[in-house]
């Protein structure tokens, strides 16, 4: 049987997907069919519904796809509804200090936790899996990765990727350029921030993730260490192929005109 994908995730093992900003399932069942190694559903900053996001990740097992929530907020009920509803593991934006990674890994984990045990949502299979079945399950197979996109963040690195239960420290380039003032992602200083943050996972043997608009920047990044890369949207291959599309209908027609 191979590994399911948190053993993969902590095993270091090159890891690459990409985020599902569509509230419909069809994407990531072509992203399973693709070879996809998980999707990521972005409920922060695209509209999902409760329904919706339970239906999406409906599709992406269905695909026997890995499937993450990138969380609107890091609160308990949000980490909760996400696991409930089957999701692999919950990405958690704006993850400022140890004791805020604590609280978040808590809230996905029974034991040594505080997560509200029900076995009766598709993760539990409806009622299927025994309490301890499911509890061992959950605990062994629930990713929890912290975005690190802040100052503060950076600053506080160490204690963070000190924290028992995080699976990843995943660098979002954008908010940390934002939260620099410096409003450009290869900035100098935004690299920095982004080694210091990866020396910090290796120091602490915790995996390093992140954004990247494109796969041309991952060798420089996986030589930092970073082993799992979430790769564009949905949307944004749609835009990249529309757009490979119209091109070629322009120059068809430059030269039948």
């Amino acid at each position: 049987m191979s590994q399911h994908f948190a053993a993969r995730l902590r095993d270091r093992q090159l890891l690459g997907g990409t985020f599902i900003k569509t509230p419909q399932s069809h994407h990531a069942e072509i992203a399973g069919l693709a070879g996809l190694d998980f999707v990521v559903f972005d409920s922060e900053h695209a509209p999902f519904s409760a329904a919706q996001l339970d239906h999406c990740l409906l599709g992406a097992r269905a695909a026997g796809i890995a499937s993450l929530v990138r969380l609107r907020q890091s609160s308990p009920s949000d980490v909760l509804q996400a696991l409930d509803m089957g999701a692999t593991g919950v990405l958690v934006p704006h993850v400022t200090s140890a004791r805020q990674a604590r609280e978040i890994v808590a809230s996905a984990r029974y034991r040594d936790g505080l997560r509200g045990f029900s076995n009766s949502p598709r993760a539990g299979a409806y009622g299927g899996h025994s309490m301890l079945q499911h509890i061992e399950r959950s605990d062994s197979e629930t990713a929890v990765l912290c975005q690190i996109e802040d100052r503060e963040a950076v600053e506080a690195i160490d204690e963070i990727a000190g924290v028992a239960g995080i699976d990843c420290l995943f660098i979002g380039r954008a908010d940390l350029s934002v939260s620099y003032r410096l409003f450009d992602v290869d900035h100098p200083e935004v690299e920095r921030a982004i080694q210091r943050v990866a020396s910090a996972g290796r120091s602490a043997c915790v995996p390093v993730g992140m954004f990247v608009a494109d796969t041309a920047a991952m060798a420089r990044y996986a030589a930092l260490g970073v082993t799992l890369f979430v790769i564009g949207s949905d949307q944004s291959l749609l835009r990249s192929g529309f757009s490979k599309l119209s091109q070629s209908v322009a120059e068809l027609r430059s030269q039948i005109q």
